[in-house]
């Protein structure tokens, strides 16, 4: 390391210290207080209750409604699941060259996860109305390279908390989505079993997808909480 960059790291390291607050309380039990913890805590139960709802359940849905065999449902599979994995290295560099650019962190953030919720949201939606197979791939597809954008809610416990509640925060963010994960698979399971369809588990996970919104946009992206 040279003098440059251990001068720039010691910058960033005070600019952090000016931006915690001066009042912090120190106990975890206050960030429940805070609209923006539970923003944070059930959007990402939201997320993940359509990330993992996908993928427990999409290999069955496109195998009993849209016929396809093993080998097409692999094929489709790491198409839909590529597909996110681009959107995700394509939200947050369309975040990291914003925020570059001026942008402030609540409308960056605000915006990001709005379009990536209504993108999400409207193509699931949609795939409950397509017959053609082809059509229901790129739509599957589609949701999950926009989801994916909302890995940039990991940017968050670093966002709202002081140094040393990093990890308090990190862990309550993925117990929400840890109970999404666990719950979703087996309430889908249910909704087929009792419906003999797919269509009400397509329109809980669009659901899902109007939950993320709506907990996305009460997150304050600005404010450290003085916890």
């Amino acid at each position: 390391m040279n003098q440059a960059e251990a001068d720039y790291l010691e910058a960033a390291l005070q600019e952090e210290h000016r931006s915690e607050p001066v009042d912090a309380s120190g106990r975890s039990l206050d960030f429940f207080r805070y609209r923006s913890v539970w923003g944070m805590f059930f959007g990402w139960m939201c997320f993940n209750s359509l990330f993992y709802g996908l993928l427990t359940w999409m290999p069955n849905y496109l195998n009993k409604v849209h016929g396809f065999n093993i080998q097409q449902m692999g094929g489709a599979s790491f198409a839909i699941f590529f597909s996110g994995f681009v959107g995700e290295l394509a939200g947050g560099w369309i975040a990291d060259k914003w925020k570059a650019a001026g942008g402030s962190p609540n409308r960056v953030m605000r915006t990001l996860f709005g379009i990536a919720a209504v993108a999400a949201t409207a193509s699931i939606f949609s795939v409950a109305y397509v017959g053609n197979p082809v059509t229901v791939v790129v739509l599957l597809a589609s949701t999950l390279f926009f989801l994916r954008w909302c890995g940039l809610y990991w940017c968050l416990p670093s966002i709202l908390g002081t140094r040393n509640k990093i990890g308090f925060l990190g862990g309550l963010m993925n117990l929400g989505g840890n109970i999404g994960g666990v719950l979703v698979p087996i309430i889908v399971g249910l909704i087929v079993q009792a419906t003999g369809s797919y269509f009400l588990a397509l329109m809980f996970f669009a659901a899902a997808g109007v939950g993320l919104l709506v907990c996305s946009t009460l997150i304050d992206y600005e404010r450290k909480l003085p916890v």
